[in-house]
């Protein structure tokens, strides 16, 4: 086993610090480019990175490229391979505008990390997964058993998660507080609520409909009524731990979001539903934001609601179509272009509202009867 360069460490560790006060970056990310950075100077011998070569990173890469997915699946993805490049590029860029590095290490030598194209654009691929529709979130949330507050609970959790489309991080550091029934919305703080990039926000209920909304106010109705305050998790872990001589109740917080991933496997499976992730869950809602917006500032507010600043992520993470809608949607297109006239006329009809289509249509069969 070689022994570690002690400079090699020394500018490891100054990275470190450089990754999380410099850069702001959170504990994951700084680990994955450390661990990258590590498994390099493994490779190399730990050579001082003053002395790395062209061939050493030719032959690092040559070394993760051949550890590319096999059948059996043990091998590494593209992605990691990529992020692997990409963590050692930057680190080596930082390093060339160290003292006593500027002159050693050139772009001739950071660039060499670069994946080649084919294996970015493999990484990028979107790999296909199930989203559930509206129906099939509604047959979840129906068939789930609600005899026990465990239960009711557990179907407040999957309700949440569509009704305010937060992540299942965010879901169990909610306190109760932060939901506002009057107003419809929650307060995502991020001094106290698990969000992405530590994202301060308020979310309005999704339009989803009382049916929803009831099941989650109801659970919140429920752990009042048994004792629960403002600071207490609105997704506790159970079994509740009774106060010795009180009426009230000692709620604690989901270390985890494994049991909401474990509940929802369960439902969809006794719902005879195909099991997805929680976070699919916001891929639906996002699909629904072409039926409700009639105009660019609605979906912005959607998108916004979303936690996106930018509509372009949300329409290209999460507003994707299935094939089946795609199909659909192409189909239809294909009958306006062969009878552009009917198709606005029906379109105009339908569109109408159930009253006034009967009117119209009944008045087609008069002048058709006159007609004939």
């Amino acid at each position: 086993m070689s022994t570690i360069h002690p400079e090699n460490a020394a500018l490891i560790y100054h990275y470190q610090a450089e990754l999380k006060h410099g850069r702001g970056y959170n504990h994951k990310t700084i680990d994955a480019a450390l661990r990258h950075i590590w498994q390099f100077d493994r490779h190399t011998g730990s050579t001082d990175f003053r002395k790395v070569t062209r061939k050493m990173i030719a032959d690092f890469k040559d070394y993760l490229m051949e550890q590319q997915p096999r059948s059996d699946g043990k091998a590494l993805s593209a992605s990691t391979i990529v992020h692997t490049f990409g963590n050692l590029k930057a680190f080596f860029e930082w390093l060339s505008h160290q003292d006593g590095y500027r002159r050693t290490i050139s772009s001739q030598i950071y660039n060499h990390f670069s994946s080649p194209r084919d294996l970015v654009e493999i990484a990028g691929a979107a790999a296909p997964k199930f989203v559930p529709s509206v129906d099939q979130l509604k047959i979840i949330l129906s068939k789930m058993p609600t005899y026990a507050p465990t239960q009711r609970r557990d179907r407040a959790m999957l309700a949440a998660l569509f009704l305010f489309g937060v992540r299942d991080g965010a879901l169990i550091s909610l306190r109760l507080k932060h939901v506002d029934i009057d107003r419809k919305q929650v307060f995502q703080d991020a001094r106290e609520v698990n969000t992405k990039f530590s994202k301060t926000s308020v979310v309005d209920w999704f339009p989803l409909g009382e049916e929803i909304e009831t099941i989650v106010t109801e659970w919140i109705h429920e752990l009042r009524s048994l004792g629960a305050g403002d600071d207490d998790p609105l997704c506790p872990t159970t079994p509740f731990k009774p106060w010795i001589g009180t009426g009230s109740i000692e709620l604690e917080f989901l270390t985890t979001a494994a049991p909401v991933r474990r509940v929802l496997r369960k439902a969809a499976s006794a719902a005879g539903v195909p099991y997805f992730k929680p976070h699919a869950i916001r891929s639906t809602v996002a699909r629904l934001f072409d039926e409700w917006a009639s105009s660019p500032s609605e979906l912005k507010a959607l998108s916004q609601n979303l936690g996106h600043n930018q509509i372009g992520t949300t329409l290209k993470y999460y507003g994707a179509m299935d094939n089946e809608t795609k199909r659909d949607v192409i189909a239809t297109i294909r009958e306006r272009q062969k009878n552009p006239p009917a198709y606005e006329l029906a379109e105009r009809i339908r569109n109408a509202g159930p009253e006034m289509e009967k009117l119209i249509l009944s008045t087609i069969e008069v002048f058709e009867l006159k007609n004939k």
